[in-house]
C-alpha cells in the first residue's frame, strides 16, 4: 500500500486545501471495497464516496468511519438504514427529498445529503434552474441537512475540452448566486480528469477514483507523473503437460498446436470476471517472460503455450502487473478486449482474494 499512499500525497500537493474524496464503488474498482476505504482512512482521506446502500454499510461495519457519500439513488425503505449508518446521500428531485425529511421526521433523525445538479452528463441530478428553486425548499424541511452540492463532469479526460469547461462554468454560475453562497455547503465536481485538467474546477473538494488509483490520463501535467498503479493479479501454474502436434486446447479446439509443446493450466476464468474475450490473444509473465493464452478461456482457468521452456507447477503468473523487466498493464488488457480499463477491473470479482502488501 505504500503506493496508494504516495498517489495520495502527490494528489494532494497537486490540489493543494481542497478535500479529498476518494470513490470506492463497484469494489473499489476492483481493488477492493474495505481493504482499499481502510488503506484510504489511514492514509487521511477525507470522504468516501459508493454508489448505494450496500457499500456504503460493509464499510461502516469493516470499521470506517470517515463520511460516506452514496452517489446513486436512494429509495423509501432505505432511510432508516442510511440514517443509523450515519451515510450522507445525494438529493436530485423534490419528491425524494420530501420522501427522506418525512421519514426522517418520524424517525426523530437528521440525515446529511447533497444536492445533485446535471451540468450536461444528463443521467441524474437536477438542471440548474431547479437547483435554485430546490436549495431553499431543503432548508426549509428540518430533518435534512444540507452539506453539499455536486455535479459530474462528462468529458473531462482531454485538457481543454470545452464541453468540460462548460459545464464547469455553469456550476460556477449557479453557485455564485446569492442562495448558494449564503448556504455553507461543500461544492465538488471534479473527477479523475476534471483533477488532472481543470484547476477551475477544484472548488472545496475533487473526487478522483483511478487517478488515486495510480492510472494517468494521456500528457498528465509533471506533478503527476510519479502516479503508478498499485494493482497487481496474479496466480499460479496449476498443471503442466507436454501435447503432441495438431491437439486441440480447450472448449470448441480453436488453438491447434503447430507442434509438440508444453501447455500450461493458470486457475482462473470468466467466473472471476477475467474477459473472455482474452482467448488466443492475451498474455500472461511467467519467469520474466511472455507466453500467450492458447484456446478459449474457461469459467476457471485457461491454458497458456510456453514451448519449450522450463515452467513448473507453483510458478507466479502475472495476469497484470510486472514481473522482471516485463509488464502487462490494464491498458493493454482493455485494448485486447475493446473496452476500457475501468471494465476489467470491476469485473474481478470475489472469487479473487484480495492481499494488500506494503511493497511489491
Amino acid at each position: 500500500m505504500a503506493q496508494f499512499r504516495k498517489n495520495i500525497a502527490l494528489i494532494r500537493n497537486h490540489i493543494g486545501q481542497r478535500l479529498l474524496c476518494f470513490p470506492v464503488k463497484a469494489n473499489a474498482y476492483g481493488h477492493g471495497l474495505c481493504g482499499m476505504g481502510k488503506a484510504a482512512q489511514d492514509a487521511g482521506v477525507d470522504y468516501l464516496g459508493v454508489a448505494h446502500l450496500k457499500e456504503g454499510i460493509q464499510l461502516r461495519e469493516s470499521g470506517i468511519t470517515l463520511p460516506i457519500l452514496i452517489f446513486g439513488a436512494i429509495h423509501e425503505d432505505q432511510i432508516l438504514d442510511l440514517v443509523n449508518f450515519n451515510l450522507e446521500f445525494s438529493i436530485s428531485s423534490r419528491f425524494k427529498a420530501n420522501l427522506a425529511a418525512e421519514k426522517c421526521k418520524i424517525l426523530g433523525r437528521k440525515c446529511r445529503v447533497h444536492l445533485e445538479v446535471d451540468t450536461g452528463m444528463q443521467r441524474t441530478g437536477v438542471r440548474p434552474a431547479t437547483a435554485r428553486e430546490l436549495l431553499p425548499h431543503l432548508k426549509t424541511l428540518g430533518s435534512l441537512e444540507v452539506v453539499g452540492v455536486y455535479s459530474h463532469l462528462a468529458t473531462a479526460d482531454p485538457a481543454n475540452d470545452p464541453f468540460a469547461l462548460k459545464q464547469i462554468r455553469v456550476f460556477q454560475q449557479l453557485l455564485s448566486e446569492p442562495a448558494f453562497q449564503q448556504a455553507n455547503l461543500i461544492r465538488h465536481i471534479a473527477n479523475s480528469g476534471g483533477t488532472t485538467f481543470f484547476p477551475e474546477a477544484y472548488l472545496d473538494m475533487v473526487r478522483p477514483s483511478f487517478l488515486t488509483l495510480g492510472y494517468l490520463p494521456q500528457d498528465c501535467p509533471a506533478s503527476l507523473r510519479d502516479l503508478a498503479p498499485c494493482f497487481s493479479l496474479k496466480a499460479k501454474v496449476s498443471y503442466f503437460k507436454v501435447v503432441p502436434k495438431g491437439a486441440g486446447i480447450s472448449y470448441g479446439h480453436s488453438y491447434i498446436t503447430p507442434k509438440q509443446t508444453r501447455i500450461v493450466t493458470v486457475p482462473v476464468g470468466y467466473g472471476d470476471g477475467y474477459r473472455r474475450a482474452l482467448s488466443n490473444r492475451g498474455s500472461v509473465l511467467i519467469r520474466g517472460k511472455r507466453f500467450l493464452m492458447r484456446g478459449t478461456i474457461c469459467m476457471d482457468q485457461f491454458m497458456v503455450d510456453v514451448g519449450d521452456e522450463e515452467v513448473f507447477v507453483g510458478d507466479e503468473v502475472v495476469l497484470i502487473g510486472k514481473q522482471g523487466r516485463e509488464e502487462i498493464t490494464v491498458d493493454e488488457v482493455a485494448k485486447q478486449c475493446d473496452t476500457i480499463p475501468y471494465e476489467v477491473l470491476c469485473l474481478l470479482n470475489e472469487r479473487i482474494p484480495r492481499v494488500y502488501l506494503e511493497q511489491g
